[in-house]
């Protein structure tokens, strides 16, 4: 059956917004004139959004964005041009006509009746609101007691109660857990799947990345990309980078402590096999940098096989990619999922290169990573596994990490918990220890009970350790007279693909990698640094994942002799 026609929702024509500004002038004596500017905040931008779409909108501060969106919502009229809407848009911005002063409950019939709902209607969906929003009793008390987290919760809560034609979120996922994160990213998918648009604008990468599936970006007021959320978001990545550097002095060299960075994840995830992975490899694991738990999910079943784990657009193979393939000289490349995973236009461009192509395939990402585990032969009895949820990079990282002290496998899980299918691959790996990394939010104790009897030494959780905490533990095994090089990424969330590269790498060469914030050397990995002493370091990532001054930080750990290292000019 061929594809629907897409239908807009959103026609955008040539719009310009400008505001006039009205100043007190003169120098400073009274009665001084007042001057009249003129702030050209959106020039020129044309587009078309349809139905079902998800759009995220970025660039920096001042922009253009709210102001282009509050004129999407019909809140700000076009200087020039048009914006035609089929419906009416509502902005996520209900926190306009909520009052502190008033409970969460007298709040959410304000909220939604401003959205157009009839307090019957509100009656209906008023219980649904308030599970949703996750602040129980709180819901009597005042808004003026509730902290931005709570409040945020809420407001989102009310704004997508209603179904409507075009929903415009502004910076309102910010805020929540990732439990809530991952029950808005639901909510929104149910939206776009009752043929609803939805923009959003966040200056969090990584929620771009996960709600939506395309993104604008507006610099100036002026719309520079408009295309594939994960292009978009790395073009907007590297620009900053190369801001950063314009802006700054050039980063020094520090001996000892060198970086592996490219313009882009792409870039990063390429440099950094290029660098740790010599030789030919008989088999790589290619992965969307667009779903990195299930990338993560990976790393030790690629391990295991020496395999190398590189990103690639979801939709295309990236040229940077495509080099690394050939060097490499891999006999076959293993594509991590299906084709809503990795576009058959990914498999082409592997196989335009030279390359036998192979489906890890699966449903969906949580089936793929069950895949991974499907055929293999010899896996029976296993040290331990590792329950992660399907959206959680960072806890995917924790058990990655964690799995590096044992012979560990890693499989993600649908909050409804596992499935047959789980169970399936659970009896065939007899893991003597079943790993649950999620909170009884998001996987019960009535699952973790069942699950129990699927491994020998039972079902446990893991949730005190960070990413952080849990790179310094997997460290702690390594015999300081033995290591000479240490692998160091950011542990934030929005840097997790820098660290799928490096729990790769790092795997390959039998090395810690260790995780740092962006600005500062955490206590545990303090603490791993100076017991280890190493004479190499290498930071993954660029200036804007780990700073500069972190670099020279990590100097201060240096010991022993630093290995000779010869390096390649990679031109990537």
């Amino acid at each position: 059956m061929a594809a629907a026609e897409p239908r807009p929702s959103v026609i955008v024509s040539h719009v310009d917004i400008v505001y006039t500004v009205f100043a007190k002038g003169g120098s400073g004596r009274s009665g001084g004139r007042r001057g009249v500017r003129e702030v050209h905040a959106v020039k020129d931008v044309s587009f078309v959004a349809n139905h079902g779409e998800s759009i995220g909108i970025i660039g920096r501060n001042g922009s253009g964005k709210s102001t282009l969106l509050r004129a999407v919502a019909g809140l700000v009229p076009p200087t020039r041009g048009e914006v035609w809407a089929d419906g009416t848009p509502s902005l996520l911005g209900v926190n306009a006509v909520l009052v502190r002063q008033l409970s969460g409950a007298r709040n959410i019939y304000i909220g939604a009746q401003a959205l157009g709902l009839s307090k019957a209607q509100v009656d209906d969906i008023y219980d649904e609101i308030v599970e949703f929003s996750g602040i129980g009793d709180a819901i009597h008390y005042p808004m003026s007691t509730y902290s931005s987290g709570m409040a945020a919760r809420l407001r989102f809560a009310i704004s997508t109660a209603a179904v409507p034609p075009v929903l415009v979120i502004d910076e309102a996922l910010a805020t929540g857990d990732a439990h809530f994160r991952a029950k808005s990213q639901e909510r929104i998918e149910a939206l776009r799947d009752q043929a609803g648009t939805v923009f959003l604008v966040s200056h969090s990468a990584a929620t771009i990345r996960a709600m939506c599936d395309r993104a604008m970006w507006l610099d100036g007021g002026t719309l520079l990309m408009d295309g594939p959320v994960d292009d978009v978001v790395d073009a907007y990545a590297a620009a900053a980078e190369r801001s950063l550097g314009k802006a700054a002095p050039r980063e020094p060299e520090v001996p000892g402590v060198e970086r592996w960075a490219g313009d882009t994840r792409y870039h990063t995830s390429a440099l950094v096999s290029r660098q740790g992975t010599p030789g030919r490899r008989d088999t790589v694991l290619l992965a969307s940098g667009a779903d990195l738990p299930l990338a993560l999910s990976a790393v030790p079943a690629a391990a295991r096989v020496g395999a190398p784990v590189l990103l690639t657009s979801p939709g295309r193979l990236m040229p940077v990619t495509r080099k690394e393939l050939t060097r490499l000289e891999a006999r076959r490349v293993l594509l991590l999922g299906g084709t809503d995973v990795l576009a058959e236009d990914v498999a082409d461009g592997v196989r335009e290169a030279g390359f036998e192509v192979e489906r890890v395939d699966g449903e969906d990402t949580v089936t793929t990573s069950l895949a991974l585990h499907a055929t293999d032969e010899g896996e029976a009895g296993v040290d331990a596994v590792y329950l992660v949820p399907g959206e959680d990079a960072q806890a995917a990282l924790t058990a990655v990490l964690t799995a590096q002290e044992e012979d560990g496998r890693v499989l993600l899980v649908d909050p409804e918990g596992p499935t047959a299918r789980h169970e399936e691959v659970l009896r065939r790996l007899a893991p003597r220890r079943l790993v649950v990394v999620a909170d009884d939010r998001t996987l019960s104790d009535d699952v973790v009970e069942a699950l129990a009897g699927l491994a020998a030494g039972g079902a446990e959780r893991l949730l005190a350790p960070t990413p952080v905490q849990a790179a310094a533990d997997a460290a702690a095994r390594f015999d300081p007279a033995r290591v000479g090089e240490v692998f160091v990424a950011s542990g934030a969330a929005e840097s997790v693909s820098d660290a799928v590269a490096g729990a790769a790498v790092a795997d390959l060469a039998d090395a810690p990698l260790l995780l740092v914030d962006r600005d500062e050397v955490p206590a545990a990995t303090h603490t791993e640094l100076e017991r280890l002493r190493p004479s190499h370091v290498v930071v993954l990532g660029g200036p804007m994942a780990v700073t500069p001054s972190v670099r020279q930080a990590l100097a201060g750990y240096l010991g022993g002799e630093e290995p000779e290292r010869t390096e390649d000019d990679l031109d990537l």
